[in-house]
């Protein structure tokens, strides 16, 4: 009987873990310092706006592999109105790559076009449930979390074969139901603040 189950899990990955925010849920807002510049950038939920919240680091391989493309969407999102938001929940004192002189430094070095925020207690990431970096929930204008999961479905370009976040943001925009409102995340597992 265990064997069979141990199977059943490994055939049907849950995708659905406890601490998870829902699909339909109302989002959590926050207010959080930009690495960059040093000031205080607020999250709103249902201000009108659809928004991207990308949690993310410094150090993981996956988060950097995923840097550019993110990059681009947000750059060719921005003009539709869409705000991001790169947030870093890993533990500073015990990683030092995730201070914010060295956030800044990488924001800056990849240029960023949103804000990287530390989440310095990781609080806002287990609101949300986030995971692993990167982890990205899209939020509608109502507040209301649409998409929860990868930005594509591979970290090597070559082998994308699904988008996840750029689908959900078409389908939000376009005031349309989203087709797959949760995809398997994957990268690092967060480093969270003890």
């Amino acid at each position: 009987m265990r064997k069979m189950v141990l199977a059943a899990l490994l055939l049907f990955p849950v995708i659905a873990v406890a601490g998870e925010l829902g699909i339909g849920a109302t989002a959590s807002g926050f207010n959080l310092v930009n690495a960059v510049d040093g000031k205080s950038y607020s999250f709103k939920p249902g201000d009108g706006k659809v928004a991207v919240l990308v949690f993310t680091c410094n150090q993981c391989p996956y988060a950097k592999a995923f840097q550019q493309r993110l990059n681009d969407i947000a750059n060719e999102y921005a003009s539709k109105g869409v705000a991001f938001y790169a947030i870093n929940p890993n533990d500073d004192q015990k990683f030092e790559e995730e201070t914010l002189d060295n956030m800044k430094a990488r924001a800056v070095a990849q240029k960023y076009p949103f804000p990287y925020l530390k989440d310095a207690d990781s609080a806002v990431a287990r609101a949300y449930g986030a995971r692993v970096t990167p982890h990205v929930f899209v939020v509608d204008g109502k507040g209301v979390l649409r998409y929860r999961g990868y930005i594509d479905d591979s970290a090597k370009p070559e082998q994308r074969s699904k988008a996840g976040l750029t689908n959900a943001l078409d389908a939000v925009l376009a005031n349309q139901p989203v087709a797959e409102t949760v995809t398997r995340e994957f990268g690092c597992t967060i480093k969270f603040k003890a």
